[in-house]
């Protein structure tokens, strides 16, 4: 069952692969208005994935469903410029080759990071989780609250500084994404991938469970996907010794 907080004041959005026929501008209140939403969007049928914004906001409204009300409602909500962002999502996008070597050096790269945040931002990285976006890579996320001394633009530009400074280790990582608005994979969300197949973005939060996950990639286990639990571990990662990482980066 998909948590609360995944969706919960974020815009909901359905993309191909190719990104023809995008559907945004939805949002859901439960796990089961997710499942309805799908049908009525019949996005399985060309295999859409389902994306949220990074951000939550306080005022997303409710659009009308029909298509040619619902794109104009959208697009003057895009364009509002007194949209109230109270949270942002702490993201981290560590793509590579959708290849069992490409998951296994993007791998590589979320454990250095993570490690390195505690040097960045402290304690607060104990709260970070980890990801598998179902495809490339691995998603390092958490939640920033915005502040009448702390904007979304402030934290997107704290994003990009800290990206920025771990890029110089985890070449994995993508420093381009930092945008409000930003869309990311629903966790919990199904993925149609053109090397693995039917998989899905589960939480992984240590080596143990790299390892399951690597399996049911080489054997296109969908069954595995579908059974992982979503509830997500913090303090993510095993430690390793990053030493001979440094190199002036701290």
């Amino acid at each position: 069952m998909l948590q609360v907080a995944e969706f919960r004041g974020k815009e909901i959005a359905f993309l191909r692969k190719d990104r023809k026929f995008p559907k945004r501008g939805y949002q859901i209140s439960n796990s089961e208005n997710y499942e309805t939403l799908k049908k009525m969007l019949d996005s399985e049928k060309d295999e859409y994935n389902t994306y949220v914004t990074i951000d939550t906001y306080e005022n997303f409204p409710q659009l009308p469903f029909q298509p040619k009300k619902h794109w104009p409602a959208w697009k003057e909500w895009v364009d509002n410029p007194n949209k109230i962002i109270k949270n942002l999502d702490f993201m981290m996008d560590f793509d590579a080759d959708p290849t069992i070597e490409g998951i296994i050096k993007a791998w590589e790269d979320v454990k250095i990071a993570h490690d390195l945040l505690f040097e960045l931002i402290g304690e607060q990285a104990k709260f970070l989780v980890c990801v598998f976006s179902g495809n490339k890579g691995f998603h390092i996320l958490g939640k920033c609250k915005v502040t009448p001394s702390l904007s979304a633009v402030n934290l997107i530009n704290k994003q990009i500084q800290i990206a920025q400074e771990i890029k110089m280790v985890c070449p994995t990582l993508d420093i381009t994404i930092y945008n409000l608005g930003r869309l990311r994979k629903l966790i919990g969300s199904i993925v149609y991938s053109a090397n693995f197949g039917k998989t899905r973005v589960i939480p992984i939060a240590n080596d143990e469970e790299f390892k399951e996950l690597l399996t049911a990639l080489k054997t296109k286990n969908e069954d595995w996907f579908n059974n992982k639990p979503l509830s997500k571990t913090h303090s993510v990662i095993n430690n390793i010794d990053l030493s001979k990482y440094n190199k002036g980066l701290i």
